[in-house]
């Protein structure tokens, strides 16, 4: 997931066009037919490939949308799919059925667009300001990404923390970049553990350099670790060298890390030193990382070793 999709009529246009432009300059990323789909893409297929890929979805309710047929279409749709949805109420419409739900955040914008009225500019500036800030919440309630970004740059080490660790957590790959500068750059060696980690899961190939860079440089055995960790769930191979380096280091813990990540890159290049490994080292959960990565690895000589020592794979 990694965007909010907009559902509105083409009668609404000039209002949607600053709602856009002013989430968009907030860090949010918004697709809209209008702007999104290129030239000689298929119409549908696009809108459907961009809800599938949506986080929430953003209805101006209006007396226009409401009778759209490709409104009532992507609601339905929302509904189906439990795809979370923030309501923007643009006039007096009645608000459809579909979305008289609890689960669905309801704005009230009516006033602020309409002319003809008695607001002066500046209240209507104003009424517009409280607007995007409910919708601001509102979104960053559903999907806090932003919120996590910003939080990377907290003074509180603690705060920067729990955003790394949690932007991992979510999935969001637009999140990759500032990981690898929080993996970097933070003094704090918990928050580079988050960020190692974080990278991990989210699976990027754009983090292999920095995390091995961290697996090699890091002060902290934890981040390194983790950072090796990191890079067996990537899965790219470039990291297979700077793996095997980590086998002698002197921490149990990135010895194990860099085992564990060896066997899920099925290394076969490190099984002379994944078994001398598994005969020689003294600490028993590293040796166990040993025979777990010979066991992933595969391979006659992997198996034979394992057989040796009367190890038998699940």
């Amino acid at each position: 997931m990694s965007h909010i999709y907009l559902s509105y009529s083409n009668q609404d246009a000039e209002l949607i066009d600053l709602i856009q432009a002013d989430l968009q300059e907030r860090g949010y990323v918004v697709w809209r037919d209008a702007t999104d789909i290129g030239r000689d893409a298929d119409w549908q297929e696009a809108i459907a490939a961009a809800l599938a890929g949506a986080y929430t979805m953003i209805v101006a309710l209006s007396q226009h949308s409401v009778a759209s047929e490709s409104v009532r279409g992507e609601i339905a749709y929302a509904r189906q799919n439990d795809l979370s949805m923030v309501a923007v109420q643009l006039d007096g419409c009645e608000v459809p059925e579909a979305l008289g739900d609890t689960a669905v955040t309801l704005i009230n914008c009516i006033g602020i667009y309409q002319s003809g009225g008695q607001t002066s500019g500046l209240e209507q500036l104003r009424q517009y300001r409280q607007f995007m800030t409910a919708l601001t919440e509102a979104l960053d309630q559903i999907y806090p990404v932003r919120v996590y970004l910003q939080d990377l740059s907290n003074r509180n080490d603690t705060v920067r923390e729990k955003a790394a660790a949690q932007l991992g957590l979510l999935g969001d790959l637009t999140a990759t970049e500032a990981l690898i500068e929080t993996l970097s750059a933070d003094q704090d060696a918990d928050v580079r553990f988050a960020a190692a980690r974080s990278l991990g899961q989210l699976g990027s190939e754009t983090a292999v350099k920095a995390l091995i860079r961290a697996l090699e440089r890091d002060d902290d055995p934890d981040v390194r670790a983790a950072a090796a960790v990191a890079l067996g769930h990537i899965g790219n191979p470039a990291a297979i060298a700077p793996l095997i380096e980590q086998l002698g280091y002197a921490d149990r813990f990135v010895r194990a890390g860099a085992l564990t990540a060896l066997g899920e890159l099925k290394a076969t290049s490190a099984v002379n030193q994944i078994v001398h490994l598994m005969r020689n080292d003294p600490i028993s959960n590293v040796r166990a990382a040993a025979e777990k990565a010979l066991c992933a690895i595969g391979g006659a000589q992997a198996e034979r070793a394992l057989e040796k020592a009367g190890v038998a794979c699940e």
